[in-house]
């Protein structure tokens, strides 16, 4: 089952115009996530993962006026998961926010945290089940996984940052 809505639209056509928008300072809450390697466990079902998600994180330096984050995860290592193929997902900003704890996402699973929703599930394999997340998939093959935080106003980006989540 997929899900498009007029933001998930949206976002596809911002990656390429977002790059003069400005930054925000994102940050790992799990040491075990360094931005260099992804870690044990977070692989994919396919590869043994251990109930793998999404890092929790906490994004500051919010431009006033944003009123949810979106966080675009891709494998820059592979063309057909670029540009959110390993899902989309919004957070949901309180009024005049600056920052925020963003909870994680479980992989594969439609399931998603209060306060988050899922703009576009992951690209999946036919016979695949399919979600909001997919954790690195490449079975070790030393692909970057990053992840592009978007500030959205209604349908502008005010500000966006682009974070390096790991190899795999």
């Amino acid at each position: 089952m997929k899900f498009f809505t007029l933001k998930s639209v949206t976002v596809w056509a911002t990656l390429a115009l977002s790059a003069n928008a400005l930054a925000m300072d994102v940050e790992f809450n799990d040491a075990a996530w360094d931005g260099k390697k992804i870690p044990e466990g977070q692989q994919c079902l396919n590869y043994d993962g251990k109930s793998p998600a999404t890092p929790s994180m906490t994004v500051s330096n919010i431009p006033t006026g944003a009123e949810s984050l979106v966080f675009v995860y891709n494998d820059v290592s592979n063309k057909r998961m670029q540009h959110g193929g390993h899902g989309i997902v919004e957070f949901a900003l309180p009024e005049g926010a600056t920052s925020a704890e963003v909870p994680r996402v479980f992989g594969h699973t439609y399931e998603v945290p209060v306060g988050i929703e899922m703009v576009a599930e992951y690209r999946n394999r036919k016979g695949e089940v399919g979600g909001a997340y997919k954790p690195p998939c490449s079975g070790g093959k030393n692909h970057l996984y990053t992840v592009d935080v978007q500030a959205w106003q209604g349908d502008s980006v005010l500000a966006e940052t682009t974070v390096e989540m790991g190899r795999y």
